[in-house]
């Protein structure tokens, strides 16, 4: 990228001009000259200086529009030189969440390295902001998810599927109406969620008792939440949480019913501290998506990354 375009985009990304020079390790007085240098080649400002934080005017989205265009085509050269090696050497940066990583990754990169050792990948950890901003702004290459809209912008390949179902503490006193619903530990690591002959909770029936939520920002929780209004009450919350590990520990606590992936129990002990309801809901069923920035040149790596997870890329997805 040009390094006049570099500045520009650099302020509009921080929405100050200090910040900016701090990022780009200059003065703030370079960066401002800078920026009043491009405004006067184009004959528009680009920022309004009157607002706090600093914000774009009209002429300037079309001028950071054209910036990302060309940033872009940037990097699709740089990848699509870099790829004439084939796959004996090469990087890919793969980003997801802790736990998709942990579930889903580990184990596909250590097949993708055996069968493409001279490739190095990198696993990038984060919250899905951090991920999907890696992913717009080039350093990510695929992104591991279940939460990004389906938009103009991301090309979204379905992986699998993941289930979500309720977790409730196994000394509830709802329990002993609902033993038909139930399933136990086992159980749900044999998938008898799956089994459409077995039927689902009425949500409905825990009304009365408290829940622990992931945090607002989490996918999971926008959909514990609608379901839970949908059932036609609004849960008591006892207490919000990051992680859907954390939570499944502390609803096994006693503290409160939980919404829960069901590959969860793949990966902790075995405990008898709850019991297991399926849901109904279409939202308690989501996909997982190996996801990547349209209009990015897709490497040989990361298509064979692709491949190798069973995803099927059609022509007009490859570069």
């Amino acid at each position: 990228m040009l390094v006049e375009m570099e500045y520009v985009y650099a302020v509009y990304r921080e929405k100050s001009f200090s910040k900016a020079a701090q990022r780009l390790f200059i003065s703030q007085s370079a960066v401002s000259a800078m920026v009043r240098k491009v405004e006067k080649k184009i004959g528009q400002p680009i920022f309004d200086r009157s607002t706090i934080p600093l914000t774009v005017t009209e002429e300037g989205r079309s001028y950071i529009a054209f910036v990302e265009e060309f940033a872009l085509l940037e990097k699709n050269m740089e990848a699509y030189f870099k790829d004439l090696t084939g796959l004996k050497t090469g990087h890919l940066v793969v980003g997801s969440s802790s736990f998709l990583c942990v579930y889903y990754l580990v184990d596909l990169v250590k097949r993708f390295k055996q069968k493409y050792p001279g490739v190095s990948v990198d696993l990038r950890e984060g919250n899905m902001e951090e991920l999907r901003y890696g992913l717009m702004e080039g350093s990510i290459n695929l992104l591991l998810e279940t939460a990004l809209p389906e938009n103009e912008e991301i090309e979204r390949c379905l992986f699998d599927y993941e289930h979500i179902i309720l977790g409730v503490p196994a000394d509830y006193e709802v329990n002993k109406k609902l033993r038909d619903y139930q399933m136990t530990f086992d159980e749900v690591k044999a998938g008898k969620m799956l089994d459409p002959e077995f039927p689902a909770v009425a949500l409905r029936q825990f009304c009365r008792y408290p829940f622990i939520f992931l945090k607002k920002q989490n996918d999971i929780y926008l959909r514990s939440m609608d379901m839970c209004r949908d059932a036609g009450f609004t849960p008591y919350v006892e207490v919000y949480l990051d992680q859907i590990m954390t939570a499944y520990y502390v609803a096994g606590s006693g503290a409160g019913i939980t919404f829960i992936r069901s590959s969860l129990l793949n990966l902790v002990a075995k405990t008898d501290s709850l019991v297991y309801y399926k849901l109904g809901h279409n939202l308690a069923k989501r996909k997982v998506c190996l996801s990547y920035k349209k209009g990015r040149y897709l490497s040989r790596a990361a298509r064979a990354f692709l491949e190798l997870s069973g995803v099927k890329i059609q022509e007009e997805r490859e570069q």
